[in-house]
């Protein structure tokens, strides 16, 4: 144990010459007065009204759910046939699944906020900026998930109907498709759980849902911030509640 503790400590000093830190910059002292605004009602306003406000959440946290659900379930079934192609025991030439993977890596390594910017300049501010975004951000996840499962696959069953006369296609839907289909649930339930938390904060550049409320009262109403995080604390915990149940069960 204590070699673990030594190599931590060193870590630390390594990464410490490298990371800028001016102690200056840091007003720890309004870390409660902030905590306390956002946890408290604002001047006449009650108890009452500042839980009463969640209430009136319900249309953007809707909103946010449909733009996390629908982004999940569109990005992830268009990533399958990509996720196929990439993977080499199945499309044996390079010609086509090396393209695919930079296809897919692309995808991969923009963020979501960028792509909700983007969607932004395209269709302007709201739900489908945010169901774009989501959309394209689960396809880069799921496509790198699934195509890696699919190269872990057993290929013998594959093999034999092929030697049987079987198509590709048949031989990867009786072969191969049953051993993906469980763990592709899994990852879809799994993505659709950090798209909750993600379309949160895709309402700062204009994607609509329950992060548009944060953005809109984060400079004047900290009770509202307050308020707003504590309904996203309980809906993501109910989230990740059910999806570990779902995924509990497919295993």
């Amino acid at each position: 144990m204590w070699y673990v503790v030594i190599a931590v400590i060193v870590l630390l000093v390594i990464f410490a010459q490298f990371i800028p830190f001016d102690p200056n910059y840091f007003m720890f002292d309004q870390l409660g007065v902030i905590l306390k605004k956002m946890f408290t009602p604002k001047g006449n306003r009650t108890w009452g009204d500042y839980f009463a406000y969640m209430w009136t959440l319900r249309g953007a946290l809707l909103d946010t759910m449909k733009m996390s659900f629908a982004g999940t379930v569109i990005g992830s079934v268009l990533a399958v046939p990509l996720a196929v192609l990439s993977a080499k025991n199945i499309v044996k030439l390079p010609v086509i699944y090396i393209p695919m993977r930079f296809i897919m890596n692309i995808f991969r390594t923009i963020p979501a906020m960028v792509l909700a910017i983007i969607a932004v300049l395209f269709v302007g501010t709201g739900v489908l900026s945010g169901i774009i975004a989501i959309t394209l951000f689960s396809f880069g996840i799921m496509a790198k998930m699934l195509y890696e499962v699919i190269e872990t696959i057993d290929m013998n069953p594959y093999e034999a109907l092929e030697s049987t006369g079987a198509t590709r296609m048949e031989s990867f839907r009786y072969a191969a498709l049953p051993q993906i289909l469980p763990v592709y649930v899994s990852y879809l339930i799994y993505i659709f759980e950090i798209n909750v938390r993600t379309s949160a904060v895709l309402g700062f550049v204009g994607a609509g849902g329950i992060g548009a409320v944060i953005s809109d009262n984060i400079l004047y109403n900290y009770d509202r911030v307050g308020a707003t995080i504590i309904l996203i604390f309980f809906v993501i915990l109910f989230v990740q509640f059910l999806s570990n149940y779902v995924r509990g069960k497919l295993q």
